[in-house]
């Protein structure tokens, strides 16, 4: 084993060789086999991490077995959809219902869920009945069924029905995100955000549902790039949806977002957009995955990009990262509140919340002058 591990160490395995054995499978359409060609020949591809080619892998032969239909029940689990969580995320959650008398429920809490074994079934459902109980508590439950199951439960994705109304762990955890980021700064002022590492496009979905005139962009890359795409054009038909990852001017890329409701683009191209092009930059459970080399980077261009930066992170963690060619691994820890993220002095705090779950997460916002 340990012999195994050095090699990897050594030879890391690289997305793009496993990509070349694959990207004529018939069942890979033409948007993810043009998004994936796109993103190697990319500037971006230089700088993901090799845990990234490792993972990737893994994720691209999900969608190759099991497909797109299926991400809710298999790849979404490295996104978003929890079915095993340390005691530590769920701390806030019980804390905010211990004042509060017993609720009854009725729901199906004991759905076996596809693709789940029994265990991981068990915790997503009670996982479900407690995040409910906790949106229950905020004027956002009044939003909770206005989120579309045709999206949110479309791609096989793990629900339980609670009071007549189909719940899942993205639906609740969304609407959370949304009343941060609105106590931060409230989207009725938004024209154009911009969005880091969207993920499956949940949170995407769920801001434009509520503030369907904001002009959107999504910057990440393959594969969640790909699902985001094909999500949101699923939730609006009727919005002008492009994969601007090819224009490569800054002319064309600024038309091209001025031209659609919601534009996709790689992170390579961000130096390319024009200084406080965005009212809001968002940037939800990402950036305490990147060492601080990649952080100051991103922060620079966001300092450049918008005047309101909102992200969550975990409180504190410790991040592998590659020296000396990337043969030798050290550990990198980031933690907050020791002063670990390399924040710009121009930039003020004035938004900081623990989050309800995961609950070692901050939720944080930032005036940048």
């Amino acid at each position: 084993m340990r012999l195994t591990r050095l090699y990897h160490e050594i030879f890391p395995k690289r997305f793009g060789t496993y990509w070349e054995k694959i990207k004529n499978k018939s069942n890979l359409d033409d948007d993810i086999k043009n998004i994936t060609n796109a993103f190697i020949k990319s500037e971006s591809y230089k700088y993901v991490s090799n845990f990234w080619h490792i993972l990737n892998i893994n994720n691209y032969r999900s969608l190759l077995e099991k497909g797109l239909i299926n991400y809710g029940s298999t790849l979404a689990r490295n996104y978003s959809t929890y079915t095993d969580f340390n005691e530590e995320y769920l701390i806030h959650s019980f804390d905010n219902l211990k004042d509060t008398p017993q609720i009854a429920f009725k729901g199906d809490i004991f759905k076996k869920q596809k693709n789940f074994n029994y265990k991981h079934s068990f915790a997503y459902n009670y996982l479900c009945l407690l995040l409910y109980a906790n949106l229950k508590k905020t004027t956002y439950f009044n939003h909770l069924h206005k989120l579309n199951d045709k999206t949110y439960l479309g791609f096989n994705d793990p629900f339980i029905t609670i009071d007549g109304t189909n719940v899942s762990t993205d639906k609740i955890i969304s609407l959370f995100d949304l009343e941060k980021i609105n106590s931060f700064n409230n989207l009725e002022n938004v024209n154009r955000l911009l969005e880091f590492g969207s993920g499956s496009g949940r949170l995407s979905e769920c801001i434009l549902t509520f503030y369907n005139k904001i002009n959107y962009v999504i910057c990440d890359i393959p594969p969640a790039i790909y699902i985001a795409f094909k999500r949101l054009k699923l939730a609006f038909p009727n919005k002008k949806i492009s994969l601007l990852i090819n224009n490569n001017s800054k002319e064309s890329l600024e038309e091209g977002i001025k031209n659609n409701d919601i534009s996709f683009i790689f992170p390579n191209q961000l130096k390319l957009l024009n200084n406080k092009l965005f009212d809001i930059v968002i940037a939800i459970d990402c950036f305490h995955e990147f060492d601080k080399k990649v952080l100051k980077l991103y922060f620079r261009l966001i300092n450049n990009l918008t005047s309101n930066f909102y992200f969550s992170i975990w409180n504190r963690t410790k991040n592998f990262y590659y020296k000396y060619d990337k043969i030798f691994k050290e550990i990198e820890r980031l933690d907050f509140e020791k002063g670990d993220y390399p924040i710009p002095k121009n930039w003020k705090n004035v938004f900081k919340k623990n989050l309800i779950f995961p609950s070692n997460q901050l939720g944080l916002g930032y005036n940048i002058k």
